[in-house]
C-alpha cells in the first residue's frame, strides 16, 4: 500500500497524459459495424473486429454532422446503405477524451473497398451458378404462343407494379391480360426467401404459362437481394419462363442473368407483353391471308381445270355428234337411195305378188298367178299367162349340163 506521503495526480491529468502520449494517429482501418445511431446530425458507430468468430477488438466511432456528407457519398457511389454486419474501410483519426475515452473520428469511407467486395461476391455466385449448370436452364424453355395466364411476383405497394398495370390496361390495341399477383418482399435480406416461396406456389399450381418478377427503381443496396444464389437457383429451376424487370438502369443482376429474358423497368416489360401479342396477331393475320390466298389460287386452278375438262368434253361431244350426224346423213342417203320410191322415180317398176311380197325373179311366180306392177304414180294389176325364163345364159347353162350328162365332154377329152 502506498504511504500517505506518496505523490498522486488527478484522473483528468492522467487522461491528458494518455492523450499526449497517443499523439496524432490516423489510419485507414477495416472494421465491421456492430451498431449505429444518429442524433442531431451526428452518427455514432460501434465497430468490432472478429477473429475465428470471436470479437478480437472493439472501438467507438463518430461521424460528426460537419462530415456527414461522407456517408451520403458512400451510399450514392456504392448503392450500399450503412448497416450492422457491413464491413467497411474508414479513414480514422484516433482521439482520446478525458470523459468519453478512446474513440475514432471518421474522416472518410473507402467506397472502392465495398464495391470491390460486392463484385467479388457477385462473381463467385455467377461462377457457382455456371458450375452447377443453372445459368442456361431457363433458355431451354420456349415461350408460349401467347401469355394466357401470367403470374406476377411483386409488391402491390410498389410504384413499379402500378406502372406495369397502368401500361397494360392503357395499351392502344385494347388487349386484355389475365394477371395474378403474388405479393412478396422485394428488397432486404428476407426478399430472396419471400420470392422463392412465391415461385414455389406458382409452380405447384401449374396453371400459369409465364412468370414475371419485377420492382421499381431504388438504391443499389435495395437490389442486392437479386444477386442471391438461392433465388437464382429457384428461378433457373422453374418449369415456366421467368421474365425479370428489376428496375435499375445501370446494372444487370444475377436474377436477370438466369431468367429467360429481362427488362430494365416494369414499364418496358409491359410494352414487351403488348408487342408480343401484337406480333402474334399480325402473324395470324398474315397466316390467314396466306391460307386465303392459297385457297383462292387452288380454287382458280381447279376452276381452270374444270373449264378445261368441260371444253374437252364439249369438243368430244361435238365431235361425236358430228360423226353421228355424218353417219346419220349417210344412212339417210343410203336409205333414201334404197327407197322404192326413189327407184320408181327413175322409171323402174316394182313387181309385187298377191300376198304383197316383192317378186325378185321369174321363178317367184308361175303362170296363172296374179301380181301387180307398181309405178311411182300407181299400179297395174296383172295375170301371168306364161313364164319366159332368161335366155341365152340360161340356155347355155342347160346345154352344158345336158352335155355333161351325155358324156360328150368326156369324149372330147378322149379325142
Amino acid at each position: 500500500m502506498p504511504d500517505s506521503e506518496c505523490q498522486y495526480i488527478e484522473l483528468s491529468d492522467l487522461q491528458s497524459e494518455i492523450g499526449e502520449r497517443i499523439g496524432f494517429v490516423e489510419h485507414w482501418v477495416k472494421v465491421e459495424i456492430e451498431s449505429l445511431s444518429e442524433s442531431r446530425g451526428h452518427h455514432y458507430f460501434g465497430f468490432i473486429q472478429k477473429d475465428a468468430g470471436r470479437i478480437a477488438a472493439r472501438a467507438r466511432g463518430t461521424v460528426w454532422a460537419s462530415r456527414a456528407g461522407i456517408i451520403k457519398d458512400f451510399e450514392i457511389t456504392t448503392g450500399e446503405t450503412l448497416k450492422t454486419g457491413l464491413c467497411i474501410v474508414v479513414l480514422a483519426q484516433v482521439v482520446f477524451h478525458p470523459v468519453y475515452g478512446l474513440s475514432l473520428d471518421l474522416l472518410d469511407i473507402d467506397s472502392s473497398y465495398s464495391i470491390g467486395r460486392r463484385e467479388l461476391e457477385r462473381r463467385a455466385t455467377l461462377e457457382r451458378l455456371r458450375r452447377d449448370g443453372f445459368l442456361e436452364m431457363q433458355q431451354e424453355l420456349a415461350l408460349p404462343l401467347l401469355p394466357s395466364r401470367i403470374a406476377v411476383i411483386s409488391s402491390d405497394k410498389a410504384a413499379g407494379y402500378g406502372d406495369f398495370v397502368r401500361q397494360l390496361s392503357e395499351n392502344v390495341k385494347g388487349y386484355h391480360f389475365n394477371i395474378t399477383l403474388f405479393n412478396s418482399l422485394m428488397q432486404g435480406d428476407n426478399a430472396p426467401d419471400s420470392i422463392t416461396s412465391a415461385l414455389d406456389s406458382i409452380c405447384e399450381d401449374g396453371s400459369y404459362d409465364t412468370i414475371l418478377i419485377f420492382r421499381g427503381g431504388g438504391a443499389e443496396s435495395d437490389l442486392y437481394c437479386f444477386d442471391d444464389y438461392s433465388l437464382a437457383c429457384a428461378i433457373a429451376r422453374c418449369p415456366f419462363p421467368v421474365i425479370t424487370a428489376i428496375g435499375h438502369e445501370r446494372d444487370l443482376h444475377i436474377a436477370d442473368m438466369v431468367a429467360h429474358d429481362h427488362f430494365k423497368t416494369p414499364t418496358a416489360l409491359a410494352v414487351f407483353l403488348t408487342d408480343w401479342v401484337e406480333t402474334v396477331e399480325n402473324e395470324m393475320e398474315q397466316g390467314m391471308e396466306a391460307v386465303l390466298s392459297a385457297v383462292v389460287e387452288r380454287l382458280d386452278a381447279a376452276d381452270s381445270e374444270v373449264n378445261r375438262c368441260v371444253t374437252n368434253i364439249r369438243f368430244a361431244l361435238f365431235s361425236a355428234i358430228n360423226t353421228l350426224e355424218n353417219q346419220l346423213a349417210l344412212s339417210q342417203a343410203a336409205i333414201g337411195a334404197a327407197d322404192p320410191r326413189s327407184i320408181l322415180k327413175q322409171g323402174y317398176v316394182l313387181a309385187v305378188g298377191k300376198d304383197g311380197t316383192v317378186l325378185r325373179n321369174v321363178g317367184s311366180a308361175a303362170a296363172g298367178d296374179e301380181f301387180c306392177l307398181r309405178f311411182l304414180d300407181g299400179r297395174w294389176d296383172c295375170l301371168i299367162e306364161k313364164a319366159v325364163e332368161k335366155t341365152a345364159e340360161k340356155t347355155a347353162e342347160k346345154t352344158a349340163e345336158k352335155a355333161v350328162e351325155n358324156g360328150s365332154v368326156d369324149n372330147e377329152d378322149n379325142e
